[in-house]
C-alpha cells in the first residue's frame, strides 16, 4: 500500500509539468488529435525516460541531474517565447491596426501561413523530452533501490497521459471564456515554467 502511495505522489509528481504545458498549449490548440498527441506523447515519453534512467546507469542519471534543468528550460521558454509572439502578433488593437492585421491575415491565408501548430512534429518532441528529464533520473533512482521499473513507468506513463488531457481541457476553457489573452498567458505560462525548472 506504503508503494503504491509512493509511486501515485511521484507520477503525479512528474506529471505537473506536461500538465502545466498543455494548459499553455490547450488554449489555441485543443481538437481531438491535438488532445490525442499530447496525452500521447507525454505519456510515451514519461513512460519511456525511467526506463532510460534505469538502463543508462550512474553518470548518465548525474550528468543530467546538473545539466538536464538549464536544457530543460531552454527548450520550453523557446518555444513559450514563440508563442507569445504569434499571440502578440495578432492581437487586435486600434482601428488602423485592425486594418491593417485584415490585410496581413488575408495575405497569409492565401499563401498558406499559419502559426505553427506545437502539438505536431519537433515541437511536440522538444515539450514532451524537456518535460520527461526528470523521469530519466527517477528511473536510475529506482533501478538503484530494485524496484520493479517496468510497472512504475508504465504507471507515471498512464498518469502523465491524463494529466495532460485534464491541462487541455483547462487551456481549451481558459481559451474559449478569455480568448486573446488567454492565448498571451498560455504562453507566458510556458515562459514562467521553463524559468521554473532553473530552481525548482
Amino acid at each position: 500500500m506504503l508503494y503504491w502511495l509512493k509511486l501515485a505522489l511521484i507520477a503525479t509528481g512528474l506529471g505537473l509539468d506536461a500538465m502545466s504545458v498543455c494548459i499553455g498549449v490547450g488554449v489555441r490548440w485543443h481538437g481531438p488529435r491535438q488532445r490525442f498527441r499530447l496525452a500521447w506523447h507525454m505519456g510515451m515519453f514519461q513512460f519511456l525516460m525511467p526506463i532510460a534512467g534505469w538502463l543508462a546507469g550512474s553518470q548518465l542519471a548525474v550528468l543530467l541531474r546538473g545539466v538536464g534543468s538549464y536544457v530543460a528550460a531552454a527548450l520550453v521558454i523557446a518555444i513559450g517565447g514563440k508563442m507569445l509572439y504569434e499571440a502578440l502578433r495578432s492581437h487586435p488593437g486600434g482601428v488602423e491596426e485592425q486594418a491593417e492585421q485584415a490585410v496581413e491575415h488575408a495575405v497569409e491565408r492565401a499563401i498558406h501561413v499559419e502559426p505553427r501548430d506545437p502539438t505536431r512534429g519537433w515541437t511536440l518532441i522538444v515539450l514532451s523530452v524537456a518535460t520527461s528529464l526528470d523521469a530519466l533520473v527517477v528511473g536510475f533512482s529506482l533501478g538503484v533501490k530494485g524496484e520493479a521499473i517496468w510497472q512504475a513507468s508504465f504507471v507515471i506513463g498512464i498518469v502523465a497521459a491524463l494529466m495532460a488531457l485534464a491541462g487541455v481541457a483547462v487551456g481549451k476553457r481558459a481559451g474559449e471564456a478569455f480568448g486573446r489573452p488567454a492565448e498571451i498567458a498560455g504562453a507566458v505560462l510556458l515562459i514562467l515554467l521553463g524559468i521554473s525548472f532553473l530552481w525548482l
